[in-house]
């Protein structure tokens, strides 16, 4: 198809011919212009089909949407990796317009700078707060709702042709609130979605934690994959699973890293091996981005949870060991290498108990729910699927995109 960048008879040569298909080129034995792509045969006049077409700047009626995959053209929206299509003849250019849920946090307010700067708008669904006015600043428009009511969604839906899903619960005090967000908020969002005549693509970000699904974190998160995937056949949808995500604006790595980095001494979770995938966080919205218009969705609802078509495991392809990332940091901080020391696993949940007991309001970082996914060895991925399928390409080393972490956290002079 052309959105994958993939030569087609409808756009390049008739197959097994070498020739210039008459879609594109000539009405065969005429040796004139195509219907299609040049002139109405009698008229004179520009075809209806005639709009722009994919690499020459010039638009294309074949836009919208691929009928039963929500991806790429038909009838009108977008040329798959430009955000901008005409409509037929070549009129007025239009701007991919999104809805991002989250967009006040770490990863979302990168993703909505990142939309803007590419010249896309941005809706936010968000809680009032200082963070939605700065975004209202920035020139998106901020729909005041809330995912665990529903309030707001329908709203902020209106006029979006892309959806990204961000919002979550990331730590909390009891599995009902995972669930209220992770899972139902999903599926609010979802069926809002599958009441619209033309359900906007969406790209729901989970976690890699929803595989082994071992924290109630983890459960939640793969409860709301499973919520995706019965409403598939109305909503296309793609399901992006990162691992660890860092860079400018992270609040939980960086801050308990750092002050171990700079005595020197790093302690680790466990005895053995312990190794992780990691993301910069401008690597993850590229992706993010790219599963708005690439790659396949979701099948029916009844294939497997952990695999298939339309879910995308998402690293830089790395493998880092605990000594592997303080390195890095010590590196990018100028510090020595630090000495890195195991703490066995059940004075781990103990820290963590007392850590949960002095804390008010806000779940700590380090909680019991973390502790269960520390005790697993391998949260590693291989992001093959997503580098095939979504043309994902992580550009930024650890060491690189922990020096950018850190810039962010000096004063500006």
């Amino acid at each position: 198809m052309l959105a994958a960048g993939g030569a087609s008879f409808l756009y390049g040569r008739m197959p097994g011919t070498g020739r210039a298909s008459f879609l594109y080129g000539r009405t065969p034995g005429t040796g004139r212009g195509s219907f299609l792509y040049g002139r109405m045969p009698g008229t004179g006049r520009g075809s209806f089909l005639y709009g722009r077409m994919p690499g020459t700047g010039r638009g294309s009626f074949l836009r919208g949407r691929i009928p039963g995959t929500g991806r790429g053209f038909f009838p009108c929206a977008r040329t798959p990796g430009t955000g901008c299509g005409p409509w037929p003849g070549g009129g007025a250019v239009t701007t991919p317009h999104y809805l991002v849920t989250g967009a006040t946090g770490f990863v979302g307010g990168r993703l909505t700078r990142m939309i803007l700067e590419r010249g896309g708008t941005v809706t936010a669904l968000a809680r009032p707060s200082p963070r939605a006015r700065l975004l209202r600043e920035l020139g998106v428009r901020v729909v005041s709702g809330d995912l665990t009511t529903g309030r707001g969604i329908a709203e902020a839906l209106q006029g979006a042709d892309r959806v990204i899903h961000l919002a979550a619960t990331l730590r909390a005090r009891t599995p009902a609130a995972y669930w209220s967000v992770n899972r139902d908020g999903v599926a609010r969002l979802v069926r809002a979605m599958a009441t619209q005549r033309r359900p906007a693509r969406l790209v729901l970000c989970s976690s890699l934690a929803a595989g082994p699904a071992i924290s109630l974190y983890g459960a939640s998160k793969r409860a709301g994959e499973q919520v995706a995937r019965e409403h598939a056949a109305q909503v296309p949808t793609v399901i992006l699973r990162p691992g660890i995500v860092y860079g400018p604006g992270e609040e939980a790595l960086l801050p308990a890293l750092l002050p171990m980095i700079r005595l020197g001494v790093v302690l680790k979770a466990g005895y053995g091996p312990r190794r992780y995938g990691m993301i910069y966080v401008d690597d993850l919205c590229t992706a993010l981005l790219s599963a708005t218009d690439h790659g396949p969705v979701l099948p029916a609802a009844d294939t497997p949870v952990g695999g298939g078509p339309g879910l995308y495991p998402i690293s830089d392809g790395n493998a880092y060991d605990w000594a592997d990332i303080c390195r890095a940091l010590a590196r990018a901080a100028g510090c020595r290498e630090p000495l890195v020391v195991p703490v066995p696993m059940p004075a781990v949940r103990a820290v963590a108990v007392l850590a949960e007991l002095a804390a008010r309001g806000a779940m700590p970082a380090l909680n019991r729910d973390k502790v269960r996914e520390m005790r697993r060895p391998d949260w590693t991925c291989t992001p093959d699927d997503a580098v095939r399928e979504l043309g994902f390409a992580p550009a930024t080393p650890l060491i690189r995109g922990f020096e950018a972490a850190l810039a962010a956290l000096r004063p500006a002079r």
